[in-house]
């Protein structure tokens, strides 16, 4: 499965674009969307600019990949609980 995240374009140069997401900064191509600007927020795949997308929606998906990566956090020091209580426990046989 892919996922992509939104980014911010700094630089246009020519067909290709920079784009900052999180502490990446990264060139894509733009020729599918020839009309990106710096300040646009895109959506990207397989090194190509696929769509723009408004502020609001760019931060509508980091907070819902944020909210992901939080559960999955949760899950992960669970599980990691349960084990070390499964290990503890076997010792005190």
């Amino acid at each position: 499965m892919c996922l992509t995240l939104p980014g911010l374009v700094t630089q246009v140069q020519g067909p290709m674009a920079e784009i900052e997401s999180g502490e990446r900064h990264d060139w894509y191509n733009a020729l599918a969307q020839p009309d990106v600007q710096v300040g646009d927020y895109v959506l990207t795949h397989a090194n190509l600019i696929v769509a723009i997308i408004s502020q609001e929606e760019a931060d509508r998906m980091r907070e819902a990949a944020d909210e992901v990566e939080r559960r999955l956090q949760e899950e992960d020091d669970a599980e990691r609980a349960r084990q070390s209580a499964s290990d503890n426990a076997g010792t005190n046989v």
